[in-house]
């Protein structure tokens, strides 16, 4: 009887398992074994990128991507042209619709990793470079955050032509008085020029709990990719 009991139990906890995993890849890049893991990559240091972070909520669901299949059959990411974004964003905020909480520029060298992070007390701060290695930091900071964000762009392979690649890595922060958690729920990875802007809707479950009606997003804009003088290259080492 025991042993019928720990077997159905293991069942049970298998299920458990496979369920959430599936809600957590819901918003994935397609190498799954690589979800939610930062990949060491070369820094090129003789080209920088300027990205721009964007987190806002609207009150549509609808807005910029489409819920009308279903929350869980729809889109969660699209690409504008920077401008198109920005028209969008700015007639939705006129309109009483979206709310930018922070918007953070970065310049980094190719293949450097920039932390985004929105702040539950969102500060225009500096981006944090963490280059491709994992760097110590004080342990505590996870609880001033309500979202960890990480950005790279690198060129990837020859067949990408000139577009260049932009991995994004977000974690949701949950804090409470007993601690805070951290969950990887969304890992992308595309491929964007200049100009061009992806834009994230969250729907992982633990975002539509903390968010309600309204939706979340993270919009990442490539401003440019420029070679970097022998002057700047040296000055940031």
């Amino acid at each position: 009887m025991k042993k019928n009991f720990f077997v159905l139990a293991a069942l049970s906890l298998l299920t458990i398992v496979s369920v959430n995993t599936h809600k957590a890849n819901a918003q994935t890049c397609p190498n799954i074994e690589a979800f939610g893991t930062r990949q060491p990559r070369p820094v090129n240091n003789s080209l920088q990128s300027q990205i721009e972070v964007t987190y806002f909520t609207t009150d549509d669901p609808n807005a910029f991507l489409s819920e009308r299949a279903g929350i869980s059959r729809s889109a969660s990411q699209v690409k504008l042209s920077t401008g198109q974004f920005l028209a969008s964003i700015e007639r939705l905020q006129r309109e009483g619709t979206a709310s930018v909480t922070k918007r953070q520029s970065a310049v980094s060298f190719l293949g450097e990793m920039a932390e985004l992070n929105l702040e539950r007390e969102p500060v225009n701060a500096n981006a944090r470079m963490t280059n491709a290695s994992l760097t110590a930091k004080n342990p505590n900071y996870i609880f001033g955050l309500n979202r960890e964000t990480e950005v790279s762009v690198y060129q990837g392979s020859s067949f990408d032509g000139d577009y260049y690649r932009v991995r994004m890595l977000s974690s949701f922060i949950n804090v409470t008085t007993h601690g805070a958690r951290k969950t990887v729920d969304y890992d992308a990875n595309l491929l964007l020029k200049p100009g061009v802007t992806a834009v994230f809707k969250l729907m992982s479950d633990d975002e539509i709990k903390r968010s309600g009606t309204a939706r979340s997003y993270i919009a990442v804009t490539l401003r440019s990719v420029n070679a970097v003088n022998l002057a700047t290259a040296m000055a940031r080492r």
